[in-house]
This record gives C-alpha cells, structure tokens and sequence, in this order.
C-alpha cells in the first residue's frame, strides 16, 4: 500500500500511442476518485494530447515528443522541469526506459512502475519506490491499468474490470464544424481504414469492395471516410477514394484531431476500422464497431469484449504486406447484425 498521506500532487505517466491512453482513462477517473483534491498531471506523447481535452478533470497535460525522441540531454531537461513540480507521486503503468527514467528524474518520494512485459533491463526497479506486478495479455488493457489503480488503494469491482467507464466530454459541436448536422446523427458510417502499417490494412481493393457492400446493405446510412493527417494515410486515402464509384458523403483526410474524431465517432451509427487507435476511440465513445485484426499475442488486451462489437481476425503471417483473409461478406453481415440488435439490449 502507498503511503496514508493523500498525495498533493501526482502524475500518470502513459508513453504510448492514442489506444494505450485511450484504456488508461477508467483507471485514470479511479484515481481522481481517490483523491478528489490532489492536482493531476499527466504525460503522453505529444500527438496524444489532445484526447486529454475531453477531461475537464486532469490539470495540466505534458507533451512529450515521440519522433524524434529526446536523446539524453534532452531528458536531462524534462527531468529538471519535472522535478520542479514537486510531485508527491509518480505513476508509470507501462514501464518503457524512457518513461521509467523520467519517472525516477522527477525524484518524487513515491515513484511508482509498473513492471514491464519483457521484465525491464538490469536494474529497473531501481529506479522506482514500488513496482506492481500486473500480468499481461490475459485481459483486456483498461483491466490490467485498473488493476494498477486497485494496487494503489482505489475502489475497483468485478464490474469495473468488464466494462470500461470512460468520464469523458466529448462536445457535439465539433462535429457540426466538420458538417455533421444534427438530424445527421446516426445516419452515417464512419470508416478510419488506414494504421501506421499497412501490414494491418486491407488491400485498396477490398476496402472499396466494403464500401461498395455497404451502400447496396445499408442504403439508409451514408458513408464517411476519415484518415491522419500523415502524407501515407492521406495518399491512401485518395487512392481508395479513386476506385469509389461514387463519393462518399463525408471526407476528412487529415482533417480531425483526436477530439474531432471522438465526437464524429460518437454520432455515428458504426465504425470500422483496422486494429488502432479509432477503434478504441469508439469504445470510449459507446459506437459500436467492426474492425479487422491480424492474429498476434496480445490481440486479447485490445479487441473490446462488449456484444456491439465484432473483430474478424486474420492468420496471415507478420510479413504479409496487407491484411488477407478477412472476407468481406463477413464484415458487412457483423455490421448489419449489431445494428438490427435493439440499443435496448446493448451495454
């Protein structure tokens, strides 16, 4: 257990991508439950920030760059900045080396880690006050994060560990900016094709194929199509959009940020997506959603348990260059088989 005394002053440490920081929000409110009057901090990679705007209840958001990363003097001065927060606790729940030594560089009286997948090199521990052991692949990743806030004195049920809760504020008006009106809401499909590999992508042609399907399936929803704002995702996207026979009825190509997306996401009727971050968003956002995986170990902590989502996985080996074997029929049948489930019935 940690210390009695209430912190005045924590920080979360999550150095990872948008899904990481995505399922580390439930445990992220069990801590402001905790400690209702301790000032919160938070530190992600910088191209996450702007998921933390949809907590009006964490007070300050550090952006830490994530390419190309600080190299050791550059450390040296986010530890230095760090340290002259003063925190009483530092919480680091995914063990990274450079986010561990981060953790140690604030020099807070409790420096918290959570022992990482691979063990940590030689003398890692070292660099905490207590380390939590919190298995890995077993469950899904906003489970194993609570489960870490269960270590430090938080209120975590059985409940709690099959259902995320996501305490979050995601604003409507931000999709009226990107042309979402009102009586649009839960008329559209949103697509979000494309990941940082596009060994987890479907080929073009099939993702045209989908689009296609699902005009002819669902002729009452209208399509939308959304990508990063990288220049690959963006090339990707005018590609696919070349093979359309007709235009979808909304386009961002690199257009949204993560608050954006969370609000286009919440008023749709479903979302597809490969395995990344857009599918977590709409976790976060209860749409439901189809997305395609490739088999790999850790597939159990990212693919979300709830009846209004499906995950058709593929086999394929790693070096694949795209994504073969999900059946495109399958895809359109898992999207027309949660929309026809009554929301009645839905968590």
């Amino acid at each position: 257990m940690i210390d009695s005394a209430a912190p005045r002053k924590l920080l979360v440490m999550e150095l990872a991508g948008l899904g990481d920081n995505i399922h580390l929000l439930p445990a992220l409110w069990k801590l402001r439950q905790r400690w209702p009057d301790a000032e919160l901090h938070v530190m992600v990679h910088v191209h996450v920030i702007g998921l933390f705007r949809l907590l009006p209840w964490v007070q300050r958001v550090w952006g830490y760059p994530a390419s190309p990363k600080p190299k050791l003097a550059g450390n040296w001065h986010w530890g230095r900045e760090l340290r002259q927060q003063n925190y009483d606790l530092v919480l680091n729940t995914t063990g990274g080396d450079r986010a561990s030594m981060l953790s140690w560089l604030t020099r807070a009286p409790q420096r918290i880690g959570r022992r990482p997948s691979d063990g940590g090199p030689r003398g890692w521990s070292l660099l905490f006050t207590r380390v939590l052991e919190v298995p890995y692949w077993i469950e899904p990743m906003f489970s194993q994060k609570l489960r870490c806030a269960a270590l430090l004195g938080c209120e975590v049920s059985d409940a709690d560990l099959m259902t995320p809760h996501f305490e979050v504020a995601i604003d409507p008006d931000l999709r009226r900016q990107a042309g979402v009106a009102p009586e649009d809401d839960g008329r559209y499909l949103h697509l979000s094709p494309f990941t940082t590999s596009p060994a987890r992508e479907l080929p073009l042609p099939q993702l045209a194929e989908l689009i296609t399907g699902l005009r002819t399936a669902l002729p009452e929803l209208r399509i939308a199509l959304s990508c990063a704002s990288t220049p690959r995702e963006t090339a990707r996207l005018a590609a696919l959009v070349a093979l359309l026979p007709e235009a979808p009825w909304r386009l961002w190509s690199g257009l949204l940020d993560v608050p954006a997306l969370a609000s286009v996401i919440a008023g749709a009727a479903l979302n597809f997506s490969g395995d990344t971050g857009s599918l977590h968003v709409a976790l976060m956002a209860g749409t439901p959603a189809v997305a395609w995986f490739r088999a790999h170990r850790g597939q159990r902590e990212w693919i979300p348990r709830s009846p209004q989502y499906r995950v058709l996985v593929s086999e394929a080996p790693a070096d694949a260059p795209a994504l073969p074997g999900i059946d495109t029929a399958a895809l359109i049948d898992a999207a027309k088989t949660i929309l026809e489930t009554p929301s009645s019935s839905r968590p």
